[in-house]
């Protein structure tokens, strides 16, 4: 059983270069920061990219020098279901 509704734009698992949530979503429930996120990420999966990375600085967990993370599509798309949170991946989220 899913627990988030699938559409033919939008599988009930993460695959990608497809919708991460469905587009009634995107237009309806997310703010316009989650569609541009959605709209950059499509054009990424489109270009073959899997993953991103991001500059973290160092005052936001008390570190000596920044530091990068990778942050791959399938987690975000987690997030963005709701799916099996972690506190890793709430705290990359609200950077």
């Amino acid at each position: 059983m899913h627990l988030f509704p699938i559409s033919d734009d939008c599988p009930g698992h993460f695959e990608n270069g497809k919708f991460m949530i469905t587009k009634a979503q995107l237009v309806m429930e997310e703010h316009w920061e989650i569609r541009r996120f959605h709209l950059w990420y499509m054009e990424a999966a489109r270009r073959g990219l899997s993953t991103v990375t991001a500059k973290v600085p160092a005052e936001y967990f008390h570190l000596d020098a920044d530091c990068t993370v990778p942050i791959e599509f399938h987690d975000m798309a987690r997030l963005l279901r709701r799916e099996d949170l972690d506190v890793a991946q709430v705290t990359l989220f609200a950077l």
